[in-house]
């Protein structure tokens, strides 16, 4: 009884016109939604350029509008949802915690990495190199 509930309560979230907290996190969520209406809009425009596109142009360009709008407005109803909102919240209030590093210590941490990736890299290709020349020494692999 209880989920049936808490999807009540979600569909009731859903369907409500009335934005959850208002003022809190709404970078995170402006962000969230832009991302949300991009996936969309990059969805509807795939929809028009592949399975529609033998379509009549009123079909080929009407569906993936529709869709597209549909879209935009679940995308703002979903953040505006009780759990995910207190989510986006959350995480804007995490992010203001976070120590980023100056300018220097990325440019170090960058040229660390980068000479680890290579290094490693050297010492996979000579084991890789030492394998294959027991494996053809022994006849295991034909040169």
């Amino acid at each position: 009884m209880s989920n049936a509930k808490k999807s009540k309560t979600f569909w009731a979230d859903l369907l409500s016109f009335q934005p959850y907290k208002r003022s809190q996190g709404r970078l995170v969520r402006q962000a969230t939604t832009a991302g949300i209406a991009l996936v969309s809009l990059l969805g509807c425009y795939s929809l028009s350029q592949g399975p529609l596109i033998d379509t009549g142009k009123i079909i080929q360009t009407g569906v993936p509008t529709v869709l597209f709008l549909v879209g935009l407005v679940l995308a703002f109803r979903v953040v505006h949802t009780t759990t995910f909102a207190d989510f986006l919240i959350s995480v804007q209030g995490e992010l203001g915690k976070v120590s980023w590093p100056s300018k220097q210590e990325l440019h170090t941490s960058t040229i660390v990495v980068v000479v680890t990736m290579f290094f490693l890299g050297g010492l996979l290709l000579l084991f890789d190199m030492g394998w294959w020349y027991i494996m053809t020494q022994t006849g295991v692999l034909k040169s």
